[in-house]
């Protein structure tokens, strides 16, 4: 099994609790964001070898219900970074004109990423789902977890 999750602090042992789950029969990729943005992006790269190489059957993706959307203030980052700014047009230039290599439409949007955790969920799932490298017959979950109760709820797709 392979467990997609965030990185805070002891979410793996909730998680193992709650699906009754034992440690050593998971691998564990960890994201500091609930949805993976692009098809060929390094996750999912990852993802693929790791399907491949340790003949996984299954994919969770797990994040905690109390989990907040990254929250950057673009306007403060290119304050504190002025050599970025330059680079902006750019930047900008390519996430209206290079889809579906850049799946937001500017700078902040990719930076911050989706505001509701369980739609990035649904969102990755669905991606790696509909992925072309990935077996049909590899089931591919997401949830949320309430590390407080150890209690899993399921994201539909």
């Amino acid at each position: 099994m392979l467990l997609i999750t965030g990185i805070e602090d002891k979410l793996e042992q909730s998680i193992c609790h709650a699906a009754a789950i034992k440690p050593e029969k998971m691998i564990v990729l960890k994201s500091v964001f609930p949805h993976i943005s692009q098809p060929y992006s390094d996750l999912m790269r990852d993802i693929i070898t790791l399907v491949f190489q340790k003949k996984i059957g299954e994919i969770l993706i797990v994040r905690s219900k109390n989990e907040q959307a990254a929250d950057i203030d673009l306007e403060n980052f290119l304050f504190e970074n002025p050599q970025v700014k330059d680079k902006l047009q750019t930047i900008d230039y390519l996430f209206q004109h290079g889809n579906p290599e850049f799946p937001f439409s500017n700078l902040e949007e990719w930076l911050n990423g989706e505001k509701s955790v369980a739609q990035g969920i649904q969102q990755s799932v669905d991606l790696i789902r509909r992925h072309p490298f990935i077996p049909s017959h590899v089931k591919v979950r997401g949830f949320l977890i309430d590390t407080e109760h150890e209690k899993l709820t399921e994201i539909k797709a």
